[in-house]
């Protein structure tokens, strides 16, 4: 299979190149916000809550993201989420100028801006399959996370690095232009009519349909447990990164950009594999490999306090949560209806949203037992829980 065989698609490129730009602007926000916060308070716990904000909101619509996904037209629902984060952007950029910026203020930005990436993500990725069918499926989620992983090479190093010489007003602004143009590409996606089949039917009860399919499909069931908790284990690390690489490796803005970039190395490496795959290979196998390496990248950063063996450790990571994220989903598309595509995407979604489970323990941990002795704890559970899951998920080896 060609690598980039569903650019000859061009709504598809629309779909893709929107996707760039809005999230080349996100992970300049991330990285910009996880060092505005820690500079202003001081605080592991507090960073970690302000970075997880979006968590509790993303659980809460997840669901309902995925149902709206289904029963209205898509290319809407992404122009009317991508305004908002434009919105917040600027509004940010506002209370820097004027000095009014709170911490709070960017925990119910983050918070807001949650429930609007639970309502943009089903419906972008439930749309893959009409642009450029069933078969390619896999190949575009590919060049989906491709695209991902650029912008996690590139966006958090800028994002450092505009903090540390410019300052967080300009790089707010930054962060609003390519909304922007995300904005502008997303207009020339085309519309396509919802594939819900019944909508009579509540909101509510296809949210509870959607949780029923979940039980009754175990392929699905499996490859959400793997990534719930695998989630658990390694994303609340990567919101942390600010803090550990400041506190450990005693990192400046310029470096924790760096290093956070390192994951977007790991991630185009990942998609360029993704992104080769067919449904003859051995997806499911892989999917569990993956798990394994997450546990790895962890153990190498704990186990060696050096920030190089840190910059490798992270380029693991990125590899194994764009695979993770990317494969997850090919197969759960694969495996699912058709109705279903958007709900699907929303149950792998509330891995994220489930994600304080383990982000507020692990930034109470970081502060009383230490970065490196927290970390290193969860990496033995997560190559644990890795190994495991070649006997409770045998169904996913043959996937």
């Amino acid at each position: 299979m060609k690598i980039f065989e569903s650019l000859k698609f061009r709504d598809f490129r629309y779909l893709l190149f929107s996707l760039f730009f809005a999230m080349f602007g996100f992970h300049i926000q991330m990285t910009v916000r996880g060092i505005l916060v820690y500079d202003i308070t001081n605080n592991p716990l507090l960073t970690a809550i302000v970075t997880a904000g979006f968590a509790p909101s993303l659980l809460v619509f997840a669901m309902f993201g995925g149902v709206i996904g289904e029963r209205f037209e898509k290319r809407k629902i992404i122009q009317i989420t991508q305004s908002f984060n434009l919105l917040t952007s600027l509004i940010v950029a506002v209370l820097i100028f004027t000095n009014l910026l709170h911490w709070g203020h960017l925990f119910f930005i983050s918070i807001l801006q949650g429930a609007m990436f639970a309502m943009q993500v089903p419906a972008r990725q439930a749309l893959i399959p009409d642009l450029v069918g069933k078969k390619l499926v896999t190949n575009a989620i590919g060049l989906n996370a491709m695209g991902m992983g650029v912008t996690t090479l590139i966006g958090p190093a800028i994002g450092g690095y505009f903090y540390e010489y410019l300052g967080p007003f300009v790089s707010y602004l930054s962060v609003s232009i390519f909304a922007v143009i995300g904005l502008l590409l997303a207009t020339q996606i085309p519309q396509f009519l919802p594939k819900l089949a019944n909508t009579k039917t509540s909101t509510i009860r296809e949210v509870i349909n959607g949780f029923k399919y979940l039980k009754t499909n175990k392929i699905v069931r499996i490859i959400w447990i793997h990534a719930v908790v695998l989630a658990l284990c390694s994303g609340p690390f990567r919101m942390l990164i600010p803090v550990y690489a400041k506190d450990v490796f005693g990192s400046n803005p310029g470096e924790v950009g760096t290093l956070m970039a390192a994951a977007g190395i790991g991630g185009l490496i990942s998609s360029f594999i993704i992104a080769s795959l067919g449904p003859d290979n051995r997806r499911g196998l892989i999917l569990i490999i993956i798990g394994i390496l997450t546990g790895v990248g962890l153990l190498m950063i704990s186990a060696i306090p050096i920030y190089t063996i840190g910059f490798i450790a992270m380029i693991i990571m990125g590899l194994t949560e764009t695979g993770r994220w990317s494969l997850g989903q090919a197969l759960m598309m694969d495996n699912a209806d058709d109705e279903y595509r958007a709900r699907v995407v929303s149950l792998l979604m509330l891995s994220w949203g489930l994600m304080p489970l383990s982000m507020i323990p692990m930034g109470w941990a970081f502060g009383y037992f230490g970065p490196e002795i927290t970390t290193l704890f969860t990496s033995i559970v997560t190559i644990l829980f890795a190994l495991s899951s070649v006997m409770w998920g045998k169904e996913l080896l043959k996937k």
